[in-house]
């Protein structure tokens, strides 16, 4: 039996996966191999280990079981823990500045799981969205999966350009279609750490509001700031978007949760399509306690100070190692530093020159939205967030070496 070959293997499957699944292929993405090296990387956007708030969600577990233990061990509903959305509404009372009540509030399992239920409830084939380049490759993913046209939309230095909306509205209005939203993440962006200014955000509003345009904001960095952002779009708007944000970034990517704010009408279409009974109710009170106890305000003034300080040391070791090689523009806050690749250097060279240093960075052309979109100028990703403050130096330190030696080894070639 060991001998025979699978019946099921991906010619039987091609004729019953559905289109997605077609669409997607059966690799699954984010799938990595040990490395045996001793890797230093700036390659992910996870949150600092040490800070990892393992006393406090011990204490919060603790308070849950002892005054919500009937519900905190019983299914919650499609729309989330009413515990945890009704503190997350009166967080959002003051984060936001307008009434948002637990009907604005849908939990779920992390921010990835939000923007999969709004494409579950927005979108169809062949629908139109536009989406700001480059971006985070998971929604780029997320998005493709639907078999809709993507419309990638220019930034400049403050963030998504509104003449390129403007003139990707005027192209799609001459051929009949109309865009069901835009798709972007305008505080402390990924990958660019850009954050759109106040000025430009009442502009994009003005503009979506004129075209009738649905905007996505993602929004998991918006927290993790080192000088404050503007109000984020769904407040501006009063509601008028819908916001997706996430524990994972915050607590910890561990638990899983994240939360969307939108427009009782939608957050109840959006639970109408959840298959899953809801989120975790345990973790849901979990986080209500955290929230309820100022525990998370706390932890989060702290984050802010762990990772300013982290970027200050990277920009240092980027100043000694590697100042005349690369540009970039110090973000206001998240887990990224944009790297701009100076004199002829290539984003392909540096990450593989890099990973034989045994040192990690992210390709910027991974974060384009289509393969024949492109930046004016070669990228790489710096994530400071996870590697540990005393290993920065040594990181920058390879990569500038890698840097070198490409420019070494182009001298012997000419």
């Amino acid at each position: 039996m060991s001998n025979e070959k699978e019946f099921w293997n991906e010619e039987t499957l091609k004729p019953l996966v559905s289109n997605r699944s077609a669409i997607m292929g059966g690799t699954a993405w984010a799938a990595y191999a040990p490395d045996p090296r001793k890797l230093i990387s700036f390659a992910g956007g996870i949150p600092d280990v040490p800070s990892l708030p393992n006393n406090l969600i011990l204490d919060a577990t603790e308070r849950a079981l002892k005054n919500n233990r009937t519900e905190s061990l019983q299914y919650g509903g499609t729309l989330g823990p009413i515990a945890l959305r009704t503190a997350l509404a009166e967080r959002s009372v003051q984060t936001e500045q307008f009434e948002v009540r637990s009907e604005h509030v849908i939990i779920t399992g992390g921010a990835a799981q939000g923007i999969g239920l709004v494409c579950d409830t927005l979108l169809n084939p062949g629908d139109v969205v536009l989406v700001e380049t480059p971006t985070f490759p998971g929604t780029i993913r997320t998005l493709k999966s639907y078999g809709v046209e993507l419309i990638p939309i220019e930034m400049d230095s403050e963030g998504v350009k509104l003449a390129a909306i403007e003139d990707a509205l005027t192209a799609l209005e001459k051929k009949g279609k109309k865009p069901k939203f835009l798709y972007c993440i305008p505080t402390h962006q990924n990958p660019t750490g850009k954050t759109l200014s106040l000025e430009r955000r009442k502009q994009l509003l003005t503009l979506c509001s004129e075209h009738q345009l649905l905007i996505l904001e993602d929004d998991p960095y918006g927290e993790i700031w080192f000088e404050e952002p503007p109000p984020s779009l769904f407040s501006l708007s009063e509601g008028g978007t819908i916001r997706v944000l996430t524990f994972s970034k915050i607590v910890a990517t561990g638990l899983r949760l994240g939360w969307t704010l939108a427009p009782p009408d939608l957050i109840s279409r959006m639970a109408a399509l959840r298959y899953d009974m809801g989120s975790s109710v345990f973790l849901g009170n979990i986080a209500a306690e955290l929230i309820r106890s100022n525990q998370l305000e706390n932890h989060i003034k702290n984050l802010r100070g762990i990772y300013s300080r982290k970027l200050t040391k990277l920009e240092e070791a980027l100043e000694l190692y590697c100042g005349e090689h690369v540009r970039w523009e110090r973000p206001a806050g998240g887990f990224f530093l944009w790297l701009e690749l100076l004199k002829g250097l290539t984003a392909e060279a540096v990450v593989t020159a890099a990973n034989e240093e045994a040192v990690i960075v992210g390709n910027g052309n991974n974060f384009n939205v289509t393969p024949s979109d492109s930046n004016a100028t070669e990228h790489i990703r710096i994530a400071f967030s996870y590697v540990p403050i005393e290993e920065i130096e040594e990181g920058i330190h390879r990569l500038g070496d890698a840097m070198k030696r490409i420019l070494a080894e182009k001298g012997k070639g000419s």
